[in-house]
Order: structure tokens, then sequence, then C-alpha cells
């Protein structure tokens, strides 16, 4: 399992919305169907797996979580949308964690 992060100005609700848009709009095989969502978090089914957006704040600013096995490079690319790509960072290591997506 894969844990991504990086701070935003963003508000909870908007992250999630743009989240809903940016997985579930695209066509391509990692389109997701949201599982379960509320104002701060997100999870969608896709055929590559589970992925998961949650929403928490930080001294001044929300910090953006996101957690998937599989989908490594579409989660990143989503998260650079929030703030400079060069601010999204691995939370955590754990083991199965490759890098790759």
């Amino acid at each position: 399992m894969l844990i991504l992060e990086v701070d935003t100005e963003l508000s909870p609700k908007d992250v999630v919305e743009r989240a809903r848009v940016f997985f579930s709009t695209q066509f391509s095989p990692y389109t997701g169907f949201v599982q379960d969502s509320s104002d701060s978090h997100i999870r969608f089914q896709t055929d590559a797996g589970i992925l998961s957006i949650g929403v928490g704040r930080r001294g001044e600013k929300n910090v953006v979580r996101g957690s998937t096995s599989r989908l490594h490079h579409e989660l990143s690319q989503f998260l650079g949308t929030l703030a400079r790509p060069e601010e999204v960072r691995q939370n955590l290591i754990g083991p199965g964690v490759s890098g790759a997506g």
C-alpha cells in the first residue's frame, strides 16, 4: 500500500469534488466508481483496486492523503493538481511498496 500526501489551501469539499471529477470522468482502465464518500473523504473502486483520498487540517492548511495499492501514478497525478507536483510526498513506506504503478 502506498500513501501519498500534499498540503493544500483548498477546502475538503473542493478536494473531494475534484477527486470525483478526476477519477470518475476519465476514459481509461483506471476510471473509478465512487464506493463511499463524505465532505472530507472519497473511496473509488477501479479495475485495478481501491483508491482512497481523505482531507484533514494541519496548521494553516489542509493535508490531503491518498492511498492505493496499484494506482500510484494516477494518485500522484491527481495530488499534483492540488499543489505543485514537487510537493507531493510519500507518507509511509510499507511492505510491497514498489513505486510501480
